[in-house]
């Protein structure tokens, strides 16, 4: 009869744990998987030069992208996408109007394919493979699924920062996005 009750109380304690878990990744969403995976070395991160944080308004950016080819309405951020294949969202107000927390590039922009030249620092373009990911960046990544796709993903802990690669059904990158941790 004692045994029945440990086995019990053990389900319950495992029944507990599991709900906590789940509960925290509903609750938490993407910083969920931040907090489970090792912290990878993203300080040298940049996508045609631009690093997260940067500015839009920023002379050199200026300089270098002109004007937005068009602007995606968002409540929380700008969205822009620029000549070259390159996106990013930037805060809409406040002090820090304009500076950059999601740098995307993909391959597909506003449906229409698209050709692009830019690259990760450690190499990784479009059309890269999973395995070239991995090589490149290492094995403490964490793997999700939003909006049917396939995401392997690097978190910088210091620098509160991540990397994503999306993958297509083929397994190659589809997009790649550099975000601070804290947009949704």
């Amino acid at each position: 009869m004692r045994i029945k009750y440990i086995v019990l109380l053990a389900l319950i304690i495992l029944i507990a744990i599991i709900g906590f878990r789940t509960i925290s990744f509903f609750t938490e969403g993407r910083s969920y998987y931040f907090k489970h995976t090792d912290s990878t070395n993203l300080s040298n991160e940049s996508f045609g030069k631009i690093r997260l944080h940067g500015n839009i308004h920023n002379s050199s950016f200026v300089k270098h992208y002109g004007t937005p080819l068009s602007r995606e309405d968002n409540d929380l951020y700008d969205y822009y996408h620029w000549e070259g294949g390159l996106e990013t969202a930037s805060i809409i107000n406040g002090k820090d109007k304009g500076d950059i927390v999601r740098l995307i590039i993909g391959e597909v922009e506003e449906g229409v394919k698209t050709k692009t030249s830019l690259k990760t620092a450690k190499g990784i373009v479009i059309g890269s493979t999973k395995q070239d990911v991995i090589a490149s960046y290492g094995s403490s990544y964490y793997k999700r699924t939003e909006q049917g796709a396939d995401i392997v993903g690097y978190v910088d802990h210091k620098l509160r920062a991540t990397i994503e690669f999306w993958l297509a059904e083929d397994g190659k990158v589809a997009e790649i996005r550099l975000d601070d941790t804290n947009i949704d």
